[in-house]
């Protein structure tokens, strides 16, 4: 079959932020079982301008104050898309390319970043697991915006 090819088109992926870190567990560990344990952070942005669509996508691997063995992973990086202006497609498929699809490829670019990190590391190979972008979309719009004014409260008044 020849592929038509989408009018999201990824121009660049890039790291800009990464940190990685091997803590050895102690002896006789399951190791598959403390990696199917690793907490889990996932978030991006969206930042549209007049040429492109840049998608920055950062995870959190493993990290915090009470790591589990093996390894803790914080990896940052942008996608750049644009749409390919002879594309004759709604505003809804414009904007669902510009989101769900864009944020789905910059997931999967971190993915093999992390994959191509640890491939040589003790454990071998992490796999970033799939991730709902649905679910993801909808956490961030239910999230409290940061910097917001707090909501007023309703004072009723008693007579």
């Amino acid at each position: 079959m020849k592929p038509q090819l989408s009018p999201l088109v990824l121009n660049d992926f890039a790291i800009i932020n990464c940190n990685f870190k091997f803590t050895a567990p102690p002896n006789k560990t399951n190791i598959r079982k403390i990696v199917e344990e690793y907490a889990l952070d996932i978030d991006f942005a969206i930042v549209k301008d007049e040429e492109n669509t840049r998608v920055f996508i950062k995870t959190a691997i493993n990290q915090g104050d009470n790591n589990l063995p093996g390894y803790s992973i914080f990896a940052e990086g942008v996608a750049i898309f644009e749409l390919i202006s002879n594309a004759s497609l709604s505003e809804e498929d414009k904007k669902s390319l510009l989101q769900y699809s864009a944020v789905s490829i910059a997931i999967n670019s971190l993915r093999g970043f992390i994959s191509s990190l640890t491939a040589n590391a003790p454990f071998g190979k992490y796999i970033f697991p799939s991730i709902d972008v649905n679910n993801l979309f909808q956490q961030k719009l239910n999230r409290p915006k940061r910097n917001a004014p707090p909501k007023k409260k309703k004072v009723i008044k008693k007579p």
